[in-house]
């Protein structure tokens, strides 16, 4: 089987590509960006909004598995989130179904269905909170469309949660706390009992992989994040035991936080720095992202990294690769 690997430099694509060719699979990977492991049979490097480099990618293919997309909460407006997220995805859709390649795993995420306290299954409404979300439960739609029109069509759609681990992106919400306290430069915010659920890199290959060989007609849909789940507190608590030192025992209230942050806004729009504490930031650290990931595991998969091993990895790659 020949199967497109779209993202394939990211943290998630990179992992996929090697993993397809241990299983002998033939895999051509599609990035704007180079990284892409030097394992792929093939790799096209360009935009896919352009149909030259779709119809490269495409030639002989069987299988999709589309990961691109827009993705980070600052400098990205949301034009760009819809065409990157849900643009370009419909016109990969229509380039695949002309040349009846029909097998496809779609990365969505939990930002389509929303924040909140009580842990929902796959089956609850979706209520997407930003641009990021939106483009992306918008995108689950075309798939099920697709679904409605080619009965032979088979979609995996994985709505992971924050995916973390060695040599995730630095605009990443782990990465940005490890760093913080690895630097001194964290204050707690907030009473830190919001639900935080957390995919570790390596949980989320072993989902994609053994949803995608039990892959059946039809849409299917299913939520990962790695068990058991986290509040904040008891996540920043592990992290500063992990890097071996003592926590402090100040913490800023919620409310005094988002008008410090303001400031920090202010700051950003004038001078277009990416500053690392924004009221957006604080905001989402304090609301629960809880999701329940039972469906997957009633079908039988087994996490096979725990979360403080997961962690704990992580924590050594920031030590040894992140100045």
């Amino acid at each position: 089987m020949r199967i497109v690997v779209t993202g394939s430099s990211g943290l998630v694509g990179s992992r996929l590509v090697r993993r397809f060719k241990e299983r002998g699979q033939t895999v051509v990977g599609v990035d704007r960006e180079p990284g892409t492991p030097s394992v792929v049979d093939q790799f096209v490097r360009g935009d896919l909004a352009r149909e030259a480099i779709r119809q490269q990618a495409l030639e002989g293919a069987d299988a999709i598995v589309h990961l691109a997309a827009a993705k980070d909460d600052w400098g990205i407006d949301d034009e760009t989130f819809f065409f990157e997220n849900l643009e370009v995805t419909r016109r990969l859709i229509e380039d695949a179904r002309a040349r009846d390649i029909h097998d496809w795993v779609f990365y969505s995420s939990v930002a389509a269905m929303g924040p909140g306290d009580e842990p929902r299954s796959e089956e609850a409404s979706l209520v997407p909170n930003g641009a990021y979300g939106t483009s992306k439960m918008k995108a689950e739609r075309l798939f099920q469309e697709y679904a409605k029109e080619v009965p032979e069509m088979s979609c995996v759609i994985l709505r992971p949660s924050i995916i973390f681990g060695p040599g995730h992106f630095s605009y990443t919400n782990v990465h940005r706390l490890i760093e913080a306290i690895r630097g001194n430069r964290f204050l707690m915010v907030g009473d830190g009992q919001a639900i935080k659920t957390t995919s570790y890199i390596e949980n989320v290959i072993g989902a994609t992989l053994y949803l995608w060989e039990r892959r059946s007609k039809g849409i299917q849909t299913y939520i990962y994040v790695d068990e058991p789940v986290r509040t904040t507190e008891k996540l920043v608590d592990d992290i500063y035991r992990l890097l071996g030192k003592r926590r402090p025992g100040v913490r800023i209230p919620l409310q005094l936080a988002k008008s410090i942050a303001w400031v920090a806004d202010v700051a950003a729009d004038w001078t277009g720095i990416n500053f690392p504490i924004t009221a957006d930031r604080i905001e989402k650290f304090n609301t629960s992202t809880n999701y329940d990931a039972s469906a997957i595991r009633e079908e039988g998969f087994e996490q096979p990294v725990g979360i403080e091993e997961a962690l704990r990895k992580t924590v050594n790659w920031h030590l040894e690769h992140v100045n």
